[in-house]
């Protein structure tokens, strides 16, 4: 039977923790040094990273990580949370576990006070992630790293997806109209 579990990453149990780090091996191999004990998993454990995890048999089958933080966008403070780390481990990809799994990302996200949702993806997934509620903004560009070394997803190739929950985020809209949205995660990273 298959389950959905959610929990904390600093939280996962390790079996499955071992399977996430293998699949993300697989997925982005060229973020990996030479084993998986030089990996820190969750590598930014101050955006407080919720994984969902389809779970058959003791085998993941597919995992979604939900990171969120305050950030400041013109002169606003808002509730972001994201996506990342989405994958599905080879054996069942085809089967829409990926879709079922980010549509119930969307539903945790709303159910947890959100101002927006803003992440990033290779562009040949944009209509995976237009299912699964977002939408592709062409002219915002999210910018991760810090304020002196950013890291910006345009320089990546990479499309941005946005999501306006809150009554506030919706009545400022044009501010994220072609625009450039700080997340200042630390150098190197972006969710």
């Amino acid at each position: 039977m298959i389950e959905l579990l959610h929990f904390h990453q600093e939280d996962c149990p390790s079996y499955i923790k071992k399977q996430i780090i293998s699949l993300m091996r697989q997925e982005w191999p060229q973020a990996f040094g030479e084993n998986d004990e030089d990996i820190h998993w969750p590598d930014s454990v101050e955006t407080q990273p919720t994984s969902l995890v389809f779970v058959e048999n003791n085998i993941v089958i597919s995992h979604v990580a939900i990171p969120w933080k305050y950030i400041s966008h013109k002169g606003q403070k808002y509730k972001a949370f994201g996506l990342s780390e989405v994958m599905t481990n080879p054996s069942f990809r085809r089967q829409g576990f990926g879709l079922r799994l980010i549509k119930e990302a969307h539903s945790f996200i709303e159910k947890n006070n959100p101002d927006i949702s803003i992440f990033t993806c290779d562009p040949v997934l944009v209509n995976f992630y237009i299912k699964g509620g977002w939408e592709h903004k062409q002219n915002i560009n999210l910018i991760g790293g810090t304020r002196n070394r950013p890291l910006r997803s345009d320089s990546l190739g990479l499309c941005t997806m946005l999501n306006l929950f809150s009554a506030k985020a919706r009545n400022n809209l044009l501010s994220f109209e072609e625009t450039d949205v700080y997340l200042e995660l630390g150098e190197g990273k972006l969710w």
